[in-house]
């Protein structure tokens, strides 16, 4: 519509283009025109000169020969009649004037620095000898009276062509342009009114009319397909409202749960960490036994537990307050208007009570608890990141104290936190230093003297607080994953130290090594590595022994216990330390070829006062001996102990009363060097 609406514009652009055309063309013509003319005047004079230079140049030569100047003289002030030619001047070979006649009115001086002069130069040359030459000088006047002349032509012409143009053009436009004013005109009212049931009436049957009848079949089009496009664009309007209600969601919703996800979480936080005077209480719930369900049941059933853990997150809280899912089995709720230790206890133990009920998937019962740690705004930190830190912190706190329970943050948490990764960062540090040592605790035979069997044990020779045992790094070590660059350590140094007693004496000496299941892998690697450890040294496989605990051996299909039955099998001895404080079930015994049985302390401890103890040791030194297992009596500290023990037919003692662990050096000048001194005869 707008291209009719602007027809006057277009009518007078096409005069005007009409107009430029014939005027741009006749101006280029007279352009070339002119440029043509310039050349050939300047070809025609240069030719003149030279034609009026070759006249001369026989007379001036035979004249020069006879040194008669004034003979030259005579011969060219002739040539100055030509209105053109403004100095003719006769030099010899040395540059010499001879002669020379210059126009009226004519400055010599400022001649040669005119750029609009032509001169014309001709040797004078007889029998092929050159006795001089001939220079003619014209200036631009016959150019410049050409140049008028075209002139005056061709602003005639010109002025002609822009009438004769004017004239086509405005008979043109009323020929062509009518019909199409008369379109304009009507598309204007449509323009105007938005009335689409005007119509152009057909003035003419030719092009101009078909014109018309076009034009009103395109109104019929527009009028149909403007209804239609209303229509769609109602139809988008409401399908970009809700495409942007569903990109809203899926950035900030859940989609397994419906509830708001981390980016929410994170935003709502800052929001109303941002609102002045705003108090809030965070809680972060970590789902106990979620693994077992995805491992037991499927990740089907995990899906769905999130589902129901969700809604009864839901009816824990009120409908103003936030309740998120991080990922995985991680929930937060923020408790608005709540900084009270009592209220918020509340909030926690009523979730904690319904995360307990029984929730029943697909007809299967599930249960679930949850540790939950809960922090305060503003007290507990002033940011997103310190609040999210403490929430964490303070859940994984009851994780810790055993699960299905809730815990404050307090700043001690964060103390042992950071106490916890710089010990972390001086176990790595050790691991490179090598600043671990290996001490060793002499098992005895039952009668205290012989020594055939020694217990590796690992020390921590920290630079600042000294010689430091297992328990106060281990744990951490296996946190964090550390524990395996520990045990391949204290492997290497156990089947050296073992090796280099077998090298003294040419006997074993049995090194028992404690082992942490997390070093026991699925592939078989850690059991190569054993074995390819003690054939480098040349060391029966028999010297070492393997401790393992029985929570160790628990599951039968579990990749620990194939190793064992590989290391069993390759000739490495297997022992089960702390006996009778672990897993219930007895069934690896016979699975396993166990070799020896080590008796916790714990039941050593009150053998001499509790009846039931020594019962309990009894049953299990009898129950060893008909599997063919050796039993190994730990924390033997009273000589009542070894007595009651040797009663029992304990097989090996192993305790303070005999020896505490000593270092590799003391080991071998007191438990080798002996036996080295009596084979020496």
């Amino acid at each position: 519509m707008k291209s009719f609406l602007n027809i006057n514009t277009i009518s007078k652009k096409f005069l005007l283009i009409l107009m430029s055309v014939a005027i741009v063309s006749t101006v280029s013509v007279t352009l070339i025109f002119s440029a043509y003319e310039l050349t050939s005047a300047k070809r025609e004079q240069i030719e003149s000169l030279e034609s009026v230079s070759n006249m001369l140049s026989p007379n001036i030569t035979a004249a020069l020969l006879f040194d008669d100047q004034d003979a030259i003289q005579e011969l060219i002030e002739p040539v100055l009649s030509r209105s053109d030619i403004v100095l003719v001047s006769v030099a010899n070979l040395d540059g010499s004037v001879l002669a020379e006649s210059t126009a009226p009115n004519i400055d010599k001086t400022t001649l040669t620095q005119t750029s609009n002069i032509t001169n014309v130069i001709t040797p004078l040359i007889l029998d092929n000898q050159r006795y001089g030459e001939l220079s003619i000088i014209a200036d631009d006047s016959y150019i410049h009276d050409r140049i008028q002349f075209y002139s005056k032509f061709l602003l005639l012409l010109l002025l002609s062509t822009f009438a004769v143009s004017l004239f086509l053009s405005l008979v043109l436009r009323r020929i062509f342009l009518g019909p199409i004013l008369y379109l304009a005109e009507i598309a204007q009212k449509i323009t105007t009114s938005n009335d689409y049931s005007l119509r152009a009436k057909e003035q003419s049957k030719d092009e101009i009319g078909q014109l018309a009848t076009c034009f009103n079949s395109m109104l019929d089009t527009i009028e149909q397909r403007e209804n239609l496009l209303e229509s769609q664009v109602k139809l988008r309007t409401k399908e970009l409202e809700n495409a942007n209600i569903q990109l809203h969601e899926f950035a900030y919703q859940d989609g397994l749960t419906d509830l708001p996800n981390r980016r929410y979480f994170y935003k709502k936080l800052q929001s109303l960490i941002d609102i002045k005077n705003m108090k809030f209480a965070l809680i972060f719930i970590d789902l106990d036994g979620f693994k077992e369900v995805n491992d037991t049941l499927g990740h089907d059933y995990g899906d769905l537990l999130l589902h129901q853990v969700a809604k009864r997150l839901r009816g824990c809280v009120r409908s103003n307050d936030t309740v998120a899912r991080l990922g995985g089995d991680e929930f937060t709720l923020i408790i608005e208007g709540v900084n009270d230790v009592e209220r918020a206890s509340e909030i926690a133990q009523k979730v904690k009570n319904n995360l307990m009920q029984c929730i029943s998937i697909k007809g299967a019962q599930v249960h679930v608890t949850g540790s939950i740690g809960l922090t305060f705004f503003p007290a507990d930190g002033q940011s997103v990141e310190d609040l999210v830190k403490h929430a964490d912190q303070a859940m994984y706190l009851s994780k810790n104290k055993g699960r299905n329970r809730y815990e404050f943050f307090s700043y001690a948490i964060e103390e042992q936190a950071i106490e916890k990764r710089r010990i972390l960062e001086e176990i790595r540090i050790a691991i490179k230093e090598k600043q671990f040592v290996l001490y060793y605790q002499p098992i005895f035979d039952l009668d205290g003297i012989n020594v055939t069997k020694t217990e590796a044990l690992i020390r921590w020779q920290h630079p600042q607080k000294g010689l430091l045992g297992p328990n106060e790094f281990i744990p951490l070590a296996e946190q964090n994953g550390l524990i395996e660059d520990i045990g391949n350590w204290v492997r290497k140094q156990a089947i050296d130290d073992a090796a280099h007693w077998y090298q003294l004496t040419g006997k074993i000496m049995q090194v028992s090594v404690n082992t942490s299941p997390l070093q026991i892998d699925q592939t078989g690697k850690w059991v190569d590595e054993w074995i390819l450890a003690c054939n480098q040294v040349g060391l029966p496989r028999d010297t070492m022994i393997i401790e393992v605990t029985e929570n160790t051996l628990m599951d039968p299909n579990s990749p620990v216990q194939q190793q064992m039955q590989r290391l069993n099998h390759h000739g490495i001895d297997i022992a089960i330390d702390d006996f009778g404080v672990g897993y219930s079930s007895l069934a690896y015994l016979q699975r396993l070829d166990i070799d020896i049985l080590k008796i916790d302390r714990s039941f050593i401890n009150h053998i001499e006062t509790n009846e039931n103890s020594v019962a309990l040791v009894r049953a299990i030194i009898t129950m060893a001996h008909h599997l063919q297992v050796k039993v190994v009596a730990e924390g033997v500290e009273t000589k009542g102990q070894h007595m009651l023990l040797q009663q029992l037919s304990c097989d090996y003692l192993q305790g303070y009363l005999f020896a505490k662990p000593m270092t590799a050096k003391d080991f071998t000048q007191i438990y080798i060097k002996p036996l080295t001194a009596q084979a020496a005869p």
